[in-house]
Order: structure tokens, then sequence, then C-alpha cells
């Protein structure tokens, strides 16, 4: 399939060198550190509320889930970019130099778990308020790669399509379980470590994924719950 259509060319050729570390600083929006940043930052947040209010465990169901539904995504994203082994713009066209697979964009499909499983879960603001800040920061880290010349304008529209259908899926399928969606993400998990050949982002990948489905079935644990609930109370 021929991803060129001229787009990126024709935005870097518009574009200023000047504009080159803006659009690296949004891209970040997507950046896999920041995501995981933002996924712990929610579980140490949600920990010290169920201190506050003597909860049975660190995590509620809600955040526990949109933390599985994102570590999910991030395993998908990794295994469709190896699957599809797609070759990014040439090198002329970057305005920072990538190597690696270029289809999807993992920014913007990242960008698009993220912020969509936050406007989707989250209970911060209104809904409304939230679909529209994530549709801009997904559209802004999806202009970020085409400004930055490492993506095809088919590999960030894509990326938005497998993100919002990937968020779908688990809403219909799912169902807010924590459980179910742990076990999705350790099977995701899994796929990305065999399919990357036990790469070093694959094993990453299964650790995560693998790694918070552990977490979670030992926070479930009764020991472990009233543990919690003394240091609680």
């Amino acid at each position: 399939m021929n991803r060129d259509l001229g787009v990126t060319e024709a935005i870097r050729s518009l574009l200023p060198e000047s504009a080159v570390p803006l659009f690296e600083a949004v891209a970040m929006l997507g950046d896999l550190v920041l995501v995981v940043a933002v996924l712990a930052g929610l579980a140490l947040v949600d920990a010290y509320r169920s201190l506050r209010r003597g909860a049975d465990g660190p995590l509620s169901e809600r955040t526990a889930f949109l933390l599985a539904v994102v570590l999910g995504g991030l395993a998908l994203t990794l295994v469709l970019k190896t699957a599809i082994g797609a070759s990014r713009p040439p090198d002329e066209l970057q305005a920072v130099a990538r190597e690696g697979e270029g289809f999807p964009s993992g920014h913007t499909m990242a960008a698009t778990v993220l912020w969509g499983s936050l406007a989707l879960w989250s209970e911060r603001r209104t809904k409304r308020m939230r679909l529209l800040g994530a549709s801009g920061i997904v559209g802004l880290v999806g202009l970020s790669r085409l400004a930055l010349g490492v993506h095809f304008l088919v590999d960030v529209l894509a990326s938005i399509a497998f993100g919002l259908g990937y968020l779908a899926i688990a809403a219909w399928v799912l169902a807010g379980d924590p459980r179910r969606a742990f076990a999705g993400a350790a099977a995701l998990g899994a796929a990305a470590l065999i399919v990357t050949g036990a790469s070093a982002d694959g094993l990453l990948a299964f650790v995560g994924c693998v790694g918070g489905a552990m977490g979670w079935w030992i926070l479930g644990r009764v020991k472990v719950q009233a543990l919690w609930a003394s240091v609680a109370t």
C-alpha cells in the first residue's frame, strides 16, 4: 500500500526548522515515558484517596480497569507495528532521525488509547469536556508526527482508527471489569512478546501487562485487603 500522499512532504516544506523543538514537545503527549508517568500518577492518587476513605484496597475498580486497558493498548500497538513492519518516510524528510517501523504511529495510537481512556472512564469534569480535550491532544500528537517527518498521513489516521476501535471493543466486551481487562492485557502482552521475537520492547510490554494482572490479583487477596484496611484505619 502506498502511504505517501504528499502530506508529510508538504508540511515539512512549509514549516521552519525553528518549529521542530515545539513539535517534539507536543509529541511527548503520546510518548511511552509520559504514558507510564500518567498511569503511575493515577495509581498513586487513587491509593492516597483509598487511604483517606478507608477502602479495602489501594485501587478502585475504575482506576484498575483504566490502567489495564491502557497497558493492553500499548501492547497492541507494538504487535501491529511489528506485524505490519512498514517503513518510515525517507531520511531526507525526517526532522529528527527515527528508526523502526512506521505503521501505525506508536505515539498517535498511544495518545488515542491513553487520553481516550481518560475521557471515557475518568470522573474529572464532564464527559463532553474530556472527549473534546482528548480529541485535541490526539490531533496535536498526530500533527506533530507529520511535522517531524517521521510518519505519513495514512499512518496517523490508521493509528487513531486502531486506537478508537480498541477502546470501543474494550468498552463493549470488558464492561468495566478490571479482571477481564487485565486478562486481555496479559494476552496482548504475551502476543507482543511472541510477535517481536522476545525483543526488549516485547519483553517490556509482556512484563508490564502480566505484572499488572498479577498485581491486581494480589491486591484482591483477602489477607492483602485486610492488611490495607488496617493501614487505612
